[in-house]
């Protein structure tokens, strides 16, 4: 059935799907609209203000948190969605496509604390044979290695990140057609070149989009976080530690739009390139099509 053969169908589809993303987001613009407040949460009387956004960068606590979720986040992305797109370039040259799939998507299954507690009883025992192991052979060198901080929460984010950026490349690569790298091969292209020039430029969108959406998924991690990180905080620690003991403060509550308003930001963005771009390609490929008139 045309979607566009019924006018009135159309918009009431689109309204819909806006009428569903903005109850999704009614908590976040609510969290915005708190922001503008220089009375905070709760007050009878609304003043806007944008002190608190002037502020939040000099309170060091969530500044100190935003920088180890950026290098997480950066971090995570940078491993998480290589080995995404490796695992879907497998699955779709893979006979048996199940085991693929199972083990991908597993960790989807998996409750947040139950595979954060796992996760931790794993890093504390193997830091402890480490340690076994540097005090048999008389050196200390093993010490240290798994204790819980850094590298112990990248390993958890990228277990939790990995299922998604996996499923959003997946999707994206249904279009493609592997009998183009076929193409590109028998014209003498290595497969990085194949890879790289007719390949890439297809699923762009959807690596992108799989990076943007380990970034989003990063920040609002909490519980796996909370278990394997250590010393150190994260913005989503502190936002929920200030929420549980004294309430958020006026700088959280900024923050958390600035955060958010980048975050939607930067998937509008994608959305709006993505469509750009298909709108372009469409009409070189209508010219393509379209017959040529002799003069």
């Amino acid at each position: 059935m045309d979607d566009y053969a019924n006018p009135l169908l159309h918009r009431l589809k689109w309204a819909y799907l806006l009428l569903v993303v903005l109850t999704l987001m009614s908590p976040v613009f609510y969290v915005m609209y708190i922001s503008f407040n220089q009375n905070g949460f709760g007050a009878n009387e609304y003043v806007f203000t944008l002190e608190w956004y002037g502020l939040i960068f000099s309170d060091k606590l969530l500044m100190g948190a935003l920088g180890w979720t950026m290098a997480l986040s950066v971090t995570t992305t940078l491993i998480a969605v290589p080995m995404a797109l490796l695992a879907a370039k497998y699955y779709k040259a893979a006979q048996n496509k199940l085991l693929p799939v199972f083990l991908m998507l597993a960790p989807l299954f998996v409750a947040p604390d139950i595979l954060g507690s796992a996760l931790l009883v794993f890093f504390k025992n193997l830091n402890g044979t480490m340690v076994t192991l540097g005090d048999a052979l008389g050196t200390g060198l093993f010490d240290g290695w798994f204790d819980l901080g850094f590298a112990t929460s990248l390993v958890g984010l990228i277990i939790y990140t990995i299922p998604y950026s996996f499923v959003v490349i997946l999707i994206t690569m249904g279009r493609y057609r592997s009998e183009q790298t076929e193409a590109a091969r028998a014209c003498g292209a290595n497969g990085w070149r194949a890879f790289w020039d007719i390949e890439f430029p297809q699923i762009r969108a959807g690596i992108f989009s799989a990076a943007a959406f380990t970034v989003i998924l990063c920040f609002n991690e909490y519980t796996r976080t909370s278990l394997l990180k250590g010393g150190f905080d994260t913005f989503t620690t502190v936002l929920v530690s200030q929420m549980l003991n004294t309430g958020m403060s006026e700088q959280s509550y900024a923050m958390s739009s600035f955060v958010s308003f980048i975050a939607i930001a930067v998937i509008g963005g994608i959305i709006v390139y993505t469509l750009v771009r298909a709108e372009i390609l469409s009409k070189e490929a209508r010219a393509k099509s379209a017959p040529v008139m002799s003069t």
